[in-house]
C-alpha cells in the first residue's frame, strides 16, 4: 500500500511546523493537488511564516500550486514538504548572491560548507567570499555566474532554485513518479550550468542535490546482506516482519559506521543516516543521536589536538 503525505518545515533550521495531518493512501493511477498558503501561523499564534518552496519528493519548486500524477506506484511512502521562513526586514537586499546546499531525498539543508564551486564560478576579483561568507559572492563590482559543486556530499547536482518570498502563485508545477524507479540512480535529475546574476543584483539560491554518485539516492540493500538474499535470513514465527528486519539491519550498519574505533571506509556516512531518519522509531532515533554525538565530540577533540600542534609547530 502506497501513501502520499505532505508536511511543513521551517527554513533554514528544518524544524517541523504543525499545520495538521495530510496523509492519503494511493491506488494508481492517482492525482493529488495542493496549494501552499502564502502565510502560516503557529498553533499558539505567536509566529507567522511566509512560503518559500516545495520539496515535491523529487524536485524543488517555488510555485505554490503543485499537482502530483502517480501512475507507477510501489514506492511505499511519498512525502512532499512545503518550506516556510521569516523574510528579511527592509527593502531590497545586499549586492550579492548566496547559495545553500539541499538534499532532496534527505529533505534537509546540506551542512555548513558551501556548495559554491569558486574555481568554476566567474566573478569580479575579491567578490568571493563576500564579507567573509563563503556561501556568498558579491555583485557590486560586476556580474556573477555561480556554479555548484558537483558532486557535493557524495550527491549529484540536481539544479538551482531561486528563493522568492511568497513563491510563485501563477500556474502549477507538475510532479510524477514516472521515468525511473524509486531508489534508482536516475530518480532525480542531474543538472549542470551556472546561475547568472547581473551586476548589483541580490539573489538567494538553493543548490539542490539528488542521486548518490555511487549507489543512487538510497542505500543498496545488498550492502546489508552481502551474498545472502533476504529470504536466507533466519526469521522464525513471532520475529519482526521483513520490513522491520531490513530497517534494524540498516540501523545496525549506520551505527557501526558512526561508532568510534570502528570506522567504515570513508568515515561516517552522514547522508545515509539523514535518509534513514524519517523511518526510524523513537528508540532508534535516540540510539543514533547518542552514537553520532559521541563521534562528533571525539572529532572536535581531534581537531583541537591538530590545531594545538599546528600552533606549536608554525608559531600561529
Amino acid at each position: 500500500m502506497d501513501e502520499f503525505r505532505t508536511t511543513a518545515k521551517l527554513w533554514p533550521d528544518g524544524g517541523d511546523l504543525d499545520l495538521g495531518i495530510d496523509s492519503n493512501t494511493v491506488t494508481v493511477p492517482a492525482t493529488f493537488t495542493r496549494h501552499a498558503a502564502n502565510f502560516v501561523t503557529t498553533m499558539d499564534g505567536s509566529q507567522t511564516y511566509q512560503f518559500l518552496f516545495w520539496n515535491t519528493g523529487r524536485h524543488l519548486t517555488n510555485k505554490r500550486h503543485v499537482r502530483w500524477n502517480f501512475s507507477v506506484g510501489g514506492w511505499g511512502l511519498w512525502t512532499a514538504t512545503r518550506w516556510y521562513g521569516t523574510p528579511p526586514k527592509g527593502p531590497g537586499g545586499p549586492a550579492r548572491v548566496r547559495a545553500d546546499g539541499f538534499s532532496i531525498a534527505g529533505n534537509t539543508p546540506l551542512g555548513p560548507d558551501t556548495p559554491i564551486d569558486d574555481g568554476a564560478s566567474t566573478f569580479p576579483p575579491g567578490a568571493w567570499p563576500f564579507n567573509g561568507d563563503d556561501h556568498a559572492i558579491g555583485t557590486a563590482a560586476g556580474a556573477v555566474d555561480v556554479v555548484a559543486k558537483d558532486p557535493f556530499h557524495a550527491l549529484q547536482f540536481a539544479g538551482w532554485l531561486r528563493l522568492i518570498w511568497g513563491g510563485d502563485d501563477m500556474g502549477e508545477f507538475v510532479e510524477t513518479d514516472t521515468g525511473a524507479s524509486m531508489g534508482s540512480s536516475t530518480f532525480f535529475e542531474h543538472s549542470s550550468g551556472p546561475f547568472h546574476v547581473n551586476a548589483g543584483g541580490s539573489e538567494d539560491l538553493i543548490a539542490s542535490y539528488g542521486n548518490s554518485v555511487s549507489r543512487g539516492p538510497f542505500i543498496d540493500l545488498s550492502d546489508l546482506f552481502g551474498a545472502r538474499g533476504i529470504g536466507d535470513l533466519p526469521i522464525g514465527p513471532g520475529d519482526p516482519g521483513p520490513d522491520d528486519v531490513i530497517r534494524l539491519l540498516l540501523l545496525q550498519q549506520l551505527l557501526r559506521q558512526s561508532t568510534p574505533g570502528q570506522p567504515a571506509a570513508g568515515g561516517t556516512d552522514f547522508q545515509r543516516i539523514i535518509e534513514a531518519v524519517p523511518n526510524m522509531t523513537p528508540e532508534e532515533l535516540k540510539r543514533t543521536k547518542s552514537s553520532l554525538q559521541t563521534s562528533l565530540d571525539l572529532g572536535r577533540t581531534a581537531l583541537s589536538a591538530i590545531d594545538a600542534q599546528l600552533t606549536k609547530r608554525t608559531g600561529g
